[in-house]
């Protein structure tokens, strides 16, 4: 592959060649000199090749050129000074040379070759670079680029000349290329830093020679200068390490490391390296509150630190530490992110000097616990014991007992749970006795740290549950019977609570008090009790059905000390029954009575009736809730549907549903259904209608949901309906209705015929005789053998408007007066009954006027441009052959029907101001004299829907 690049710098170059010694039998490496002078232009050209190719492929040079030596015997001495320069390239001077050729094209060669051999002193064969050859064949090239030179190499370069197949060498010349630093930045290499030095280990360049790595390393602040090192290479070695002592913890040092060759240095690897910082001393942390810790730590002298970073987590956990980093000012940190009290957390601290750390000092330090919440005596039933309980962590209790001061410390173990965040309970078993007094404190240890005392006094009070005892409340004959367990062994086991966390002396009792409010009177509280021993269920009775209680179950001491824990509940009573009867069956009423069934017990203030009349599909026709009265309640009901079963449902209902605390009680009575007469049917149901054209729709409906009996056919009504419309063109701007008075009133109704067997069906009827363009109103009625069935009301009537199309094509043409025939005019006359209003109204009419050539062609470049718009007289006045125009536009008159039909003439290019107005506007100008013309009309039911008549017979003006 060749390439070619061109540059053109703004200076220009001059080379300067130093003459060989003339007892060289062949041409010596010269030494030469660039330099750039300004206002000169140098033209550079650069080749390439395929590297995958011998130099051999690439130039074979001829037999004729022979040795070196007969070379060099033909060396031309007469070229300019600054030709065959050979200069490294700047942009990379290890492995680029430059040759630059002479600029005015030389009359002796046609073609430059460059040779380049590899005469590296001390390197091994295999480590040398191989010969290969550049060509600048092209003429006018001034630059031959040699790339791919191996850093530190020496070369021989051979400039040689060729014209007609013999070759010529010109000039002979060594380069030692740059050598190239190792990259400290790779990721092969390494950077260890310490505290008082630095080791730097890369690999050397690949295929790269040099003699000597220059060091050269300051330190940045405060400024400090160090000897350079030079390193010696040893060329069996791979690596190159370099090792920088007697520096200072935590300091920045700009290092710059260099090779060299024959003293020629190539370019430096340089970088900011950075020593490790000193650890931080004398770490130590202390509570700040229960949720936070504050480390504390001094830092050494000459530590070289910016910030510091601390880290720290569970002892026990392997789960994700948490940071925290601190400016280098500072020696305490408030800690209080993720922290959790008794946990042992390991504080980790280093020095941080850019990207280097010290060595980490660690201390442990377990946070001081939560202490016990919710100290408390619960009864624990299965062991028929009392026993303290605490939530969170503690392990150890202490209570007194005032009466004899008798003292008792327990410790209570914690195993360690899964989950630091679950809350644990804590509880130990003791022998208390009910209504004495005890003080009990608790406290939390953790690996020593122990929390604030928790202390608590109280008296024990007795124990009480109504699961646990068994019990069984109950409605029983207008009361509430609370039962004792039945079974021996349930009856042995609450006899063994009994004794130990109840008390023998202690009792159980029952309250039960009134919470419905009564205007009448006031309802008396009631309370009983009872033991184990009675061996009878508590019964409380004379309660009001209905009526809301507040139940309180409980027990107490001899001393009079209350159970903690009681059954508490707000009881309604059940609510009454009633008796409903019909008294009177019409079409569209019905009356009956509710009462209730007894007086005894009945709290009638509380309770309601809620009535719910459905009719046979369902749908409620009455829904009221009555105050249940002692007297019979009589119910009308009225717009009742004809001919259908209705049925009656009955609920009294205790209580309001707002009452969460004492829920409503209801009873369901026994449905009474009744069925009323035959009457007229009920309107129809989804009606719809859809345009088939512009005269004919249909019509879709479902048979009436009421239909109070057998339908026999339908009436369809149809109702046109008024509407304006502005007209406006060039001569004429009015409002027309769009049907006279007299056909807006003629309403006309058609009759569809209904099938008994199909009254689940949908009804379908297709009617006629509509006009396009117009709005109609549409309803359908029901007839039964009771009559005619209601009409739907207005807001579902059903309104379409119908589509509108072209009008049909008509059957006569244009005729034209050959006795009117003028140069620039011409008189035609056509009929109304060309007007046909079938698929709507029409709005207006036009008179289209087309020149035409001898046989018979018109000019239809106009419509294919203009996406068959037709032209004014004013636009076609461009063409020789004017294509079809609109001559004359005018409305037409909005009826149904042109009867009688006229005879209406028109006058074509009569006016002589089509000049002087817009193009665009219509306008009936002067014709062409001498020209064949043809006619035609156009009449529109909307400004897009037009049909055109056919062209008349063709005129020709005078």
């Amino acid at each position: 592959m060749l390439s070619l690049t061109y540059r053109k710098p703004e200076y220009g170059a001059r080379v300067h060649p130093v003459t060989p010694n003339d007892n060289d039998k062949q041409l010596s490496l010269s030494d030469w000199r660039f330099s750039i002078l300004p206002n000169e232009q140098i033209t550079t050209s650069r080749w390439e090749w395929n590297t995958s190719k011998t130099p051999a492929q690439i130039l074979s040079l001829p037999s004729s050129i022979g040795s070196s030596s007969e070379v060099s015997s033909r060396i031309l001495h007469d070229l300019p000074l600054n030709e065959f320069a050979v200069e490294k390239d700047v942009t990379d001077p290890s492995s680029l040379l430059n040759v630059y050729l002479p600029q005015a094209p030389s009359p002796r060669f046609r073609q430059y070759i460059a040779k380049v051999v590899d005469i590296s002193s001390n390197v091994e064969h295999a480590e040398k670079d191989v010969n290969r050859t550049f060509v600048a064949s092209r003429p006018g090239l001034e630059v031959i680029n040699i790339y791919g030179l191996h850093p530190g190499h020496q070369y021989s370069i051979s400039v040689i000349g060729r014209r007609d197949g013999e070759s010529e060498l010109i000039k002979e010349e060594s380069v030692i290329m740059d050598p190239v630093a190792p990259d400290f930045d790779s990721h092969n290499a390494t950077v260890i830093s310490s505290h008082t030095n630095i080791t730097l280990r890369a690999l050397k360049p690949e295929k790269a020679i040099q003699d000597t790595f220059r060091v050269s390393y300051v330190q940045m602040d405060p400024l400090k200068y160090f000897p350079k090192l030079d390193v010696h290479d040893i060329m069996e070695q791979r690596h190159i390490e370099i090792y920088l002592g007697n520096l200072s913890p935590g300091h920045d040092y700009n290092v710059s490391v260099t090779s060299l060759i024959n003293e020629i240095e190539g370019k430096p690897w340089t970088g900011i390296l950075t020593t490790s910082p000193l650890s931080p001393e004398n770490v130590s942390v202390t509570d700040l509150n229960a949720s936070c810790v504050q480390v504390a730590w001094s830092l050494p002298k000459r530590s070289g630190a910016d910030r510091f970073s601390i880290s720290y987590g569970p002892e026990k956990s392997d789960g994700r530490t948490n940071k925290l980093d601190v400016s280098s000012s500072e020696t305490t940190a408030d800690v209080c992110g993720n922290l959790q009290p008794g946990v042992t957390f390991v504080f980790t601290i280093v020095a941080q000097k850019r990207h280097e750390t010290s060595e980490p000092s660690t201390i442990t330090y377990t946070l001081k616990p939560k202490p016990p919440e919710n100290l408390r005596v619960v009864v624990d039933y299965p062991k028929r014991k009392f026993r303290y309980a605490s939530l969170k962590i503690f392990l150890k209790f202490s209570h007194n007992l005032t009466e004899g001061f008798e003292t008792v410390d327990r410790k209570v173990g914690v195993e360690e749970a899964r989950n630091s965040a679950l809350t644990r309970r804590c509880s130990l078993f003791v022998d208390l006795q009910p209504g004495r007094r005890y003080e009990i404190s608790a406290v939390t240890i953790s690996d020593g740290a122990a929390s604030n005392k928790l202390a608590k006094g109280f008296a024990l009070q007795p124990a009480f549950d109504m699961k646990a005892f068994g019990l069984n409340l109950q409605e029983e004959n207008s009361g509430l019977q609370l039962e004792w367990p039945n079974n021996e062994l349930t009856r042995a086991r609450l006899a063994d609570i009994w004794q130990n966390i109840v008390g023998n002396d202690s009792s159980l009792h029952m309250r039960v008090d009134p919470q419905s409010r009564t205007s009448r009177w006031k309802e008396q509280s009631k309370q009983f009790e009872s033991r184990p021993s009675d061996n009878e269920p508590l019964f409380v009775p004379n309660l009001r059905m209905g009526s809301c209680y507040k139940v309180q179950i409980y027990t107490v001491t001899k001393s009079g000390i209350v159970s903690s824990q009681r059954f508490e509940e707000l009881h309604r009573m059940s609510a009454p029954s009633v008796n409903i009867t019909t008294d009177e069956i019409a079409k569209v009423t019905a009356a009956f009575r509710v009462a209730i069934d007894t007086e005894k017990n009945v709290d009638a203030d509380e309770c309601a009736v809620s009535l719910i009349v459905l009719d046979m599909h369902g749908a409620s026709v009455y829904d009221r809730s009555l105050r249940l009265s002692r007297q019979p309640a009589h119910v009308l009901l009225d717009g009742l549907r004809p001919y259908h079963k209705y049925t009656i449902n009955a609920q009294v209902k205790c209580g309001n549903s707002g009452e969460r605390s004492c829920a409503p009680k209801m009873r369901a009575m026994e449905q009474v259904t009744f069925q009323t007469r035959q009457d007229r049917p009920g309107p129809v149901q989804n009606l719809t209608v859809r345009a088939l054209n512009p005269y004919s729709v249909q019509l879709s409906w479902f048979p009436p949901a009421l239909a109070n009996g057998i339908i026999t056919h339908y009436i369809v009504g149809i109702h046109p309906m008024v509407r304006f419309h502005n007209y406006s063109s060039i001569r004429l701007i009015f409002t027309v209705p769009l049907l006279d008075e007299d056909e807006v009133d003629n309403d006309w109704s058609v009759n569809v015929g209904a099938s008994p067997t199909h009254m689940d069906h949908t009804v379908d009827a297709i009617v006629d005789n509509f006009i396009g363009g117009l709005k109609y109103r549409m309803n359908v009625r029901a007839v039964t053998e009771a009559g005619e069935g209601d009409i739907s009301a207005i807001s579902d009537a059903v309104i379409i408007e119908m589509p509108l199309l072209p009008p049909p094509r008509p059957t006569t043409r244009i005729e034209i007066l050959r006795n009117t025939v003028r140069s620039t005019g011409v008189t035609v006359r056509y009929s109304t009954a060309m007007f046909n209003t079938k698929h709507g109204l029409l709005r207006k009419y036009s008179l289209i006027v087309g020149e035409v050539t001898d046989n018979g062609r018109m000019n239809e470049n106009w419509i294919f441009e203009h996406h068959n718009k037709t032209a004014t007289w004013g636009q076609v006045q461009r063409f020789d052959l004017w294509p079809p125009y609109v001559a004359v536009e005018s409305p037409v008159e909005p009826v149904r029907k042109f009867f009688p039909s006229r005879v209406i003439s028109e006058v074509i290019g009569v006016d002589s101001t089509c000049e002087d107005i817009d193009a665009e506007v219509v306008c009936n100008g002067p014709l062409k004299a001498g020209a064949a013309y043809r006619f035609k009309l156009r009449m529109y039911t909307a400004p897009l829907l037009w049909t055109d008549s056919e062209y008349s017979e063709i005129v020709i003006t005078g």
